[in-house]
């Protein structure tokens, strides 16, 4: 499954989850979805890169 950021519009709290129908609520209201980075990970063993932060990414896997 996709994985989407939300930030919360009144304390600007922002987490990571799994894609679901929808959005988590913070200060009792919706978070809105922000948009993640373009993944730029490698797509084999042999391009590993063992210093990337391992952060979560847009990897366009839809």
């Amino acid at each position: 499954m996709a994985k989407q950021a939300y930030e919360c519009v009144d304390c600007g709290k922002q987490v990571v989850r799994e894609k679901a129908g929808s959005a988590p609520d913070c200060c009792g209201k919706p978070m809105k979805e922000i948009p993640l980075e373009s993944c730029t990970k490698a797509g084999t063993p042999e391009q590993a890169r063992n210093n990337d932060a391992d952060e979560a990414c847009d990897d366009f896997v839809r």
